[in-house]
Parts: C-alpha cells; sequence; structure tokens
C-alpha cells in the first residue's frame, strides 16, 4: 500500500495555524489588559472618594452634634487653618462617654489629618491656643491632601477645605 500525499499537515499549513493562534492570543491579552487597568484606575477613584466621604460624613456628624454651653452662651467649637477642635455628642473612638472633645490636625508636611479625643472636655487646658501633639494623635488620613479649616462664630459655620472643594456645616444648637 502508498501512502497517500493528503494524510498529514504540511510545515506551511502549522506555521499558520500557530501564527494564527499567537495573533488571536495577543488580542485577548491585549482586551483583558485594558480592562484589568481600567478597573484598578477605577478602584483607585472609587477609594479616594469614600475616604472623601467618610471624612466629611465624620466632620458633619461631629459639627452637628456640637455641644452648647449654657454659661459661655455658644457652641464649643475652634477652629484654624490647620487645626479644629469641638466638643461633640458624637464621637468616633468613645461613643460609650457621650461627649468629647475632639480634635483634627493636619501635618502639611507629609500631608496627613491626625485625630484625638479627649474625655476630659471641660479642661481649661484646651483653650484657643492648645495645640495636640501628633504622637498622642491617631492618623485618620495619610496623603490626604492639604486641608484646611475656619469657624466662623457669627454665622455659627465650620468651613473645611477638602480635595480643592469647600465644604461647611453648622451645629444643630445654635
Amino acid at each position: 500500500m502508498m501512502p497517500s500525499k493528503n494524510s498529514g499537515f504540511t510545515l506551511f499549513e502549522v506555521l499558520v495555524a500557530v501564527l494564527l493562534l499567537a495573533i488571536i492570543s495577543s488580542m485577548i491579552y491585549s482586551v483583558l489588559n485594558v480592562g484589568i487597568r481600567f478597573s484598578a484606575q477605577g478602584e483607585k477613584k472609587i477609594l479616594a472618594l469614600e475616604r472623601e466621604i467618610g471624612l466629611l460624613e465624620l466632620l458633619r456628624r461631629q459639627v452637628m452634634g456640637g455641644l452648647y454651653d449654657e454659661r459661655q452662651k455658644k457652641v464649643i467649637i475652634s477652629a484654624e487653618e490647620s487645626q479644629l477642635m469641638v466638643v461633640t455628642r458624637a464621637p468616633l473612638l468613645y461613643p460609650e462617654l457621650g461627649v468629647v472633645a475632639a480634635f483634627y490636625r493636619f501635618d502639611p508636611d507629609s500631608e496627613s489629618l491626625y485625630y484625638q479625643e479627649k474625655k476630659d472636655f471641660f479642661n481649661t487646658d484646651y483653650d484657643d491656643q492648645y495645640q495636640p501633639d501628633f504622637e498622642e494623635m491617631y492618623l485618620l488620613l495619610a496623603g490626604a491632601g492639604p486641608i484646611q479649616f475656619g469657624y466662623d462664630e457669627e454665622s455659627k459655620v465650620v468651613q473645611v477645605t477638602f480635595m480643592e472643594k469647600e465644604y461647611e456645616f453648622s451645629p444643630w444648637c445654635r
């Protein structure tokens, strides 16, 4: 019996098949790679947005829960450019206490926001000149970008500049 000429593949046919397989594989890789990169960028944006919303919600809740001092006839809030202090009924670290002095302090060198709560909010040392030490504070937000605080005692509005946007919060008890 003689072998037939059409019983196998030629080298050229095998090379064309391998080339087509390589082209299809590279196209699939390109499409998947673009999808993965797009997903990673989306995750970064979502994380940044969650951080922004979380911080702003905490600030809003604490400012709205600001304590009204009957003796001074005002809400106990003070702010400088890089620091905010509010005596609030909405503590983050010690919810069982009810009322605490919450301090926010921004470090421009590391672009980080630090947070601290003092249980003895009635302490007279916590005046406008009091500045908590970064070593005693909790890191609330690292690499946050510039954050600025302000407080208008006349209108009783706390201004926060964060991620190049301005926000205003007012306590319930004006």
